[in-house]
């Protein structure tokens, strides 16, 4: 496996219920804890910023899960926009769909209102052309 782990991280505003956003990112996070941080919009308006992190075996279940997941066409959007999708630190982003991860699906989010994932990626040496044979291997 090509990952040292996943972050997964959403946020529930106050006309979301905290519990609804828990179960869209239990669908990637599998039984791993999930951190709660209360905070502020601006204006004033709470917000829960929900976060876990998976190592090991759930990375590779996860990865099958978003790769059985996905539809051939965003997978080919993924496998596309890889280059893009990677930063400095070796890391690929892709942001879900929250409503489709409440239903149980995997759908790449065509909105801001997403579960962002950030994928460690294994790169030796730590540098983009690496990072990017990673990803690629992954998708």
């Amino acid at each position: 496996m090509n990952v040292h782990y996943i972050t997964f991280r959403a946020s529930a505003h106050a006309t979301e219920s905290d519990d609804r956003v828990k179960t869209a990112l239990s669908l990637f996070l599998f039984d791993n804890e999930i951190n709660e941080t209360k905070t502020e919009g601006h204006f004033g308006n709470p917000i829960t910023l929900l976060q876990g992190q998976i190592k090991g075996k759930d990375c590779i279940r996860c990865i099958d899960l978003i790769k059985s997941g996905l539809s051939e066409q965003e997978l080919e959007r993924l496998r596309n926009e890889c280059c893009e999708r990677i930063d400095d630190e070796c890391c690929l982003h892709i942001r879900f769909d929250k409503q489709a991860a409440f239903e149980g699906k995997v759908r790449l989010a065509k909105t801001a209102d997403a579960i962002t994932a950030k994928i460690k990626l294994k790169a030796y040496p730590a540098h983009y052309e690496k990072a990017l044979e990673a990803a690629n291997r992954l998708f």
